[in-house]
This record gives C-alpha cells, sequence and structure tokens, in this order.
C-alpha cells in the first residue's frame, strides 16, 4: 500500500489544456486516448505525462504490465524533476523491482520529493527511518515524516502515527491523538487502523446496537426491517442509492432526520447511521452530548470544543454540533465499510 495514487484519480479540478483532456479521458475508462496524449507530453519534457506512463505500465492499466518500462518512465520523471515520479522511482528501487534493490538510494529520491510535500514520499522516508532501511534506524525522524504526510491525509501514515501515539514510539504516548489518527486512517480503509482501533477498545465497551441491530453485523435487509418494526417514517428506501432517509421524530425522541447508508455487495453492510437533533442553543447540544456519555461513557477523544469520538471497537461513535445551523450530529460508523461509500451516492 505505499504506491503513489495511480494517475486515475487527478484533482476534482481538472488541469489545463491536454494534461486535463488526458485525466478525463483516463477517468472516463478511455486510457487508449489519455496514453496518446501523455506519450505526446512526455516527448515535449513533461514530468508528470512520465509519471502517468509509468502509472499504466506498474499497474497494468489498459497495457500489459511492464516493469522495465515502469521504471524508465518513473527514472525520467524522476530526473525531469516531477514530485510523484521521484517517489515511484524510489519505490523501484527501493523494493529492487526492475532492478537490484537499493534502499540508500531509494531514501535520497523519497527525501527529494518529501521536502517538497510529496505525501507518498513523506510516508516512504518514515518508512525506511522505522526499519532502518537504507537510512539509520530512527523513530523520532520516521514520526516526523508520518506527521508531515498525515497532516495531508496520505492513510498509511495516519496509521503508522496512530501507533507511534498509541505505543509511545518516536514521541510521547497520547492515546486522544492515537484514537483520532487511527479513526482517520480507518475511515480511509485501512485494516491494521480498524484492529487497533479494536485493540485499543478493549473488552470493556458497551456494543453498538440500535433498534436491535448490531450495527457492525448489521445490513440494509436488517436494518430496513427493524426500522419498519420500530415504526420509523420512510422518506426514501431505494436500492440505487447507498442511503435510505427517514424522518427520526417517531422512533428517536427529539430527533428530526435519519439518514443510513451502506457499503457495497448483496448483503449491503452498514456503513454508517447518521441522526439529526435540532439545537438551537448549547445547552440543548450538551443534553444530547450527556445522553450519549450516559451511553458509552467518556468520549475517547475529542476535536475541538463541538466534536466528541468513541471508540467502540468496530463501530466509531461521534457526535458534531453545527451552531451556525442549531443542528447536533449523532453517527454511528462502522470504519471497515464506511470507505466504500466515499465518492459514492
Amino acid at each position: 500500500g505505499r504506491e503513489q495514487a495511480p494517475a486515475s484519480e487527478p484533482a476534482r479540478v481538472w488541469p489545463q489544456g491536454q494534461a486535463g483532456e488526458a485525466a478525463r479521458a483516463f477517468a472516463a475508462g478511455d486510457v487508449a486516448t489519455a496514453r496518446g496524449i501523455w506519450e505526446r507530453l512526455a516527448a515535449e519534457g513533461d514530468g508528470q505525462a512520465m509519471n502517468n506512463l509509468g502509472v499504466l505500465y506498474d499497474q497494468g492499466h489498459g497495457v500489459e504490465p511492464d516493469v522495465g518500462r515502469a521504471l524508465h518512465w518513473f527514472a525520467r520523471a524522476a530526473e525531469a524533476g516531477n514530485t510523484s515520479g521521484m517517489s515511484n522511482y524510489g519505490r523501484m528501487l527501493e523494493q529492487g523491482r526492475g532492478m537490484e534493490a537499493n534502499p540508500a538510494e531509494a531514501a535520497r529520491w523519497f527525501d527529494l520529493a518529501a521536502r517538497k510535500g510529496q505525501p507518498e514520499a513523506q510516508y516512504n522516508l518514515g518508512f525506511l527511518y522505522e526499519h532502518g532501511r537504507g537510512v539509520p534506524k530512527d523513530d523520532a525522524a520516521a514520526a516526523a515524516w508520518y506527521s508531515r504526510a498525515a497532516s495531508q491525509r496520505q492513510p498509511e501514515a495516519l496509521g503508522r502515527l496512530g501507533h507511534f501515539y498509541r505505543v509511545g514510539r518516536g514521541v510521547a504516548a497520547n492515546p486522544q491523538r492515537a484514537v483520532l489518527l487511527l479513526y482517520a486512517a480507518a475511515m480511509e480503509g485501512l485494516p491494521d487502523a480498524v484492529e487497533e482501533l479494536r485493540l485499543m477498545a478493549g473488552e470493556g465497551r458497551p456494543a453498538a446496537v440500535l433498534f436491535g441491530q448490531k450495527l457492525d453485523a448489521a445490513t440494509r435487509a436488517g436494518m430496513r426491517a427493524a426500522l419498519k418494526k420500530a415504526g420509523a417514517a420512510v422518506r426514501s428506501e431505494d436500492d440505487g442509492k447507498i442511503c435510505d432517509s427517514y424522518d427520526a421524530a417517531r422512533v428517536v425522541p427529539g430527533a428530526t432526520e435519519m439518514a443510513v447508508c451502506y457499503g457495497r455487495g448483496a448483503d449491503a453492510p452498514l456503513a454508517f447511521l447518521k441522526i439529526d437533533y435540532p439545537a438551537p442553543d448549547r445547552a440543548r447540544a450538551q443534553a444530547i452530548l450527556h445522553m450519549v456519555e450516559g451511553r458509552f461513557g467518556p468520549p475517547s477523544a475529542g476535536e475541538g470544543e463541538d466534536s466528541r469520538l468513541w471508540n467502540l471497537g468496530t463501530t466509531v461513535v461521534a457526535t458534531q454540533y453545527a451552531p451556525t445551523h442549531g443542528q447536533m450530529s449523532l453517527m454511528y460508523m462502522v470504519p471497515a465499510v464506511y470507505h466504500q461509500t466515499r465518492g459514492r451516492r
């Protein structure tokens, strides 16, 4: 999982000109058009196009996987000063793909790209410091690079930094910070982070159960049946959409809206459930917070004065107060499934 994100994930704001045409074509599945444009741009010395060609051959997008060609394009992109190319070329050097492994040379390229802010390179450099590959073993340096990558939401870095804060490695142990970082990594779909949250929650936490359904094992069919039995007023139940919505007033005292959202697959496992309460003032928000604390105990972590998080292991509960909207939201999330809903409607 330390690979540069594929070129298939261009920024939502498309690049200008031919680079934008190529990115749109790739996103639409037209790899041949994208490749043709990138080949033209690469011939003109465009480092990002060179890197993108490397990604195609590395991962076999619309072409036969070809380690030699991937290595050629990553090396050219790196020499051209493209930070993603530097990171990917470093990765090939570290893993010994297409050539003999050279962790020290990999570290040099990661360092160049990391100092220019490339998040995968920052994570990769942290990984080398953590394991003493190509650089001296140095937990504090590993933590520092993981921290820089984590601030850019690089998933593996969030997970490793969370682990470091959990066990006090390279940084002072800080359970609250660990929970927040591991939660962020888990919500990106990192299995190791889900497992660490479970370890941190221990055995004593109450299970997340709503309407008789254990949330980390609930499915769309089970939740719908349970909500119907509870008397929830349906606003929308559509298998073509990831979320069902309900008027919550009849089944959750004091609440207005409820959205119940699901992951992929025939069973459609529960991903998250969100309940909105009117909270015209902070006193009302505090009352709702106390209700949640009464059920789950003190929060595991908080962000600012308006967000709280309870780590229940396989499920995470959160409250978010939005004073400008006069609303308090209570969310039950299943991180192992939640990441499947990102970018879906």
